[in-house]
C-alpha cells in the first residue's frame, strides 16, 4: 500500500541536513495506484516514521555496545501511542506559510525557521543561499507544493511547552510520544505528513530538540 522510495535521495538530503545542524527527520513513501489516501493512511505514513526512526536508534545502539563500556546500556526505546494523535488539517494560507524562505509568519507553521534555526543553529558554507537551496530541494522531495490536492495533517497541534507559555496550547492535548519531550521543554515540536496525490507521494517528518 504504501512503499519507501528515494531511499539513497533522502539519506543524502539527511546526512547534508545533518550537517548543517538541522534537526529534522523524515520518510518519503509511494502511494499504490488505487489507494484512496485518507487520514487512515496518513497513520500509516507515521506507522513507517516511527519504524525509520527505531531503526537508527537501534543501529546506534549497536554500534556503542561494541565498546565494553556501553554493553549494560538500556535497549532504546521511542513510545509512539498514536491512537492518541489529533489529526489538524492545514488551510491553504498555513501550507503557503511552510513553503516560504522569506518573510513568513513567525510560530509553530514557519517551517523554513524552524529548519534554518534549531537550538545551536545551523552552519551552511555558501550562506543564506545554500540553505536556501537545500530547503528548497528537501521540500520538493516531501512533495511540500502549493498545488491543488495537496493536503498538508499538523498531528502535533496544541502540545504545551514546558517552560514557556505558548498561546497555542489547547487544554487536555496531551503528547503521543516521549520523543515529543526534549523539544516541549522550549524550542517546540514537528510532526506533519503531507500527500501530493499528481505525484502519489506521501511524506512524513519531524523534529523535537532542546540545548
Amino acid at each position: 500500500m504504501l512503499k519507501v522510495i528515494e531511499k539513497e535521495k533522502v539519506e543524502s538530503l539527511l546526512e547534508r541536513m545533518d550537517d548543517a545542524g538541522c534537526v529534522f527527520n523524515f520518510v518519503v513513501l509511494l502511494a499504490e495506484d488505487g489507494v484512496k489516501v485518507d487520514e487512515s493512511i496518513h497513520r500509516q505514513a507515521l506507522v513507517r516514521l516511527h519504524e525509520k526512526l527505531m531503526k537508527e536508534s537501534w543501529d546506534g545502539h549497536n554500534d556503542l555496545i561494541k565498546n565494553p563500556e556501553y554493553l549494560g546500556l538500556a535497549d532504546p526505546a521511542i513510545s509512539w501511542e498514536l491512537e492518541k494523535a489529533v489529526a489538524t488539517i492545514l488551510d491553504w494560507k498555513e501550507i503557503h506559510n511552510l513553503v516560504l524562505t522569506e518573510d513568513y509568519v513567525r510560530g509553530s507553521l514557519a517551517l523554513y525557521g524552524s529548519f534554518r534555526e534549531p537550538p545551536y543553529g545551523t552552519k551552511f558554507k555558501g550562506g543564506e543561499p545554500e540553505a536556501q537551496e537545500l530547503f528548497h530541494e528537501w521540500r520538493q522531495a516531501l512533495g511540500l507544493e502549493e498545488q491543488d490536492g495537496v493536503v498538508v495533517i499538523n498531528w502535533v497541534k496544541g502540545f504545551k511547552k514546558k517552560w514557556l507559555d505558548n498561546d497555542d496550547a489547547i487544554p487536555g492535548r496531551e503528547p503521543w510520544s516521549d520523543y515529543f519531550d526534549y523539544g516541549l521543554e522550549w524550542w517546540g515540536v514537528w510532526c506533519l505528513t503531507i500527500w501530493n496525490p499528481k505525484r502519489r507521494i506521501l511524506s512524513a517528518l519531524i523534529a523535537s530538540t532542546t540545548d
